[in-house]
């Protein structure tokens, strides 16, 4: 059933309302650490968190939300309709008054993802992506690089807010890769990395342990405008899996094949994808478990 049309424009209504609340907000001053020092939550996330809820029960009030500020993972049930909700992607980048964050949105519809919406809130763009419709920031319409060759490749990643005390934190990954791609970015939004794949400003983004509401809207996102997006594993992501490679399609094979061999040499293998609720379990030959492969409240 195709998504009505008043829930896309909804949508990128609340993004670019939560954008504007976002570039009013001063500078965070005592920013509210989750389960990590690496991991932060602001007044400003829960001015955000607040306006999308009550669009949300305005108008979808039957939809499950999930997100950092919604109860996180405990409330995912894939067999319901569910609003991927991050308020503020780039809470780091915010309180220390760089300009590069994002409010994104994804829906669920009980059996995939149908739209995904990230606002970019500096530069006043807007990206979003209905399922089988396309990608496009604005009205233009999106096209993943052509790029074929890793040594040409410009990527971007993060690492996991668990990296003090976790040493599965993406430094076997990141070894691996960075001497053959052209250069590795880190910009501290993975909303708008993604979003940078679909515009081809960037030909992969890969990350682990990451709440869904950071990668689900660019993810659809990055699929619309022809790239990829699986697991680590090579399988198809889905919301609650722990690692995400999203790339423009013609490096993919070489990135899941450089990550695969790094974790094996540093002893981490790699994860078998997540059984979220009722959403059914995918196998991945020769996957074996990792001690930590929940994803993390924030990246």
């Amino acid at each position: 059933m195709p998504l009505p049309r008043s829930t896309t424009l909804g949508a990128i209504r609340v993004a670019r309302e939560a954008a504007a609340v976002i570039r009013r907000s001063a500078q965070p001053r005592l920013p509210r650490f989750r389960a990590a020092p690496a991991d932060l939550a602001t007044a400003t996330d829960l001015r955000v968190q607040k306006l999308v809820r009550s669009w949300l029960k305005a108008t979808h009030a039957d939809h499950a939300v999930v997100g950092a500020e919604f109860g996180g993972l405990a409330e995912m049930d894939l067999s319901r309709p569910t609003w991927f909700v991050d308020p503020v992607d780039g809470t780091t980048n915010l309180v220390r008054g760089i300009p590069h964050c994002a409010c994104s949105l994804a829906f669920w519809d009980g059996q995939r993802l149908v739209l995904g919406v990230v606002a970019d809130v500096a530069r006043r763009r807007l990206y979003w992506a209905e399922a089988g419709r396309g990608a496009y920031e604005g009205h233009r319409r999106l096209r993943a690089s052509p790029v074929r060759r890793l040594d040409r490749a410009v990527l971007a990643t993060g690492f996991p807010p668990t990296r003090a005390f976790d040493p599965d934190d993406n430094l076997a990954e990141f070894s691996s890769v960075f001497r053959r791609s052209r250069d590795v970015r880190r910009t501290g939004s993975a909303a708008i990395d993604l979003a940078w794949v679909a515009a081809g400003r960037l030909d992969c983004y890969w990350e682990q342990r990451c709440g869904p509401w950071h990668w689900a809207a660019g993810v659809l996102i990055v699929r619309e405008a022809g790239g990829k997006a699986t697991t680590y594993a090579g399988l198809e992501w889905h919301p609650g899996d722990a690692d995400l490679v999203a790339s423009n399609g013609p490096v993919h094979t070489a990135l899941i094949e450089s990550f695969i061999d790094a974790r094996a040499g540093a002893g981490f293998g790699v994860r078998p994808p997540q059984s979220v609720s009722t959403a059914a379990p995918r196998s991945a030959p020769g996957a074996t478990p990792s001690e930590a492969s929940a994803p993390s409240a924030g990246c």
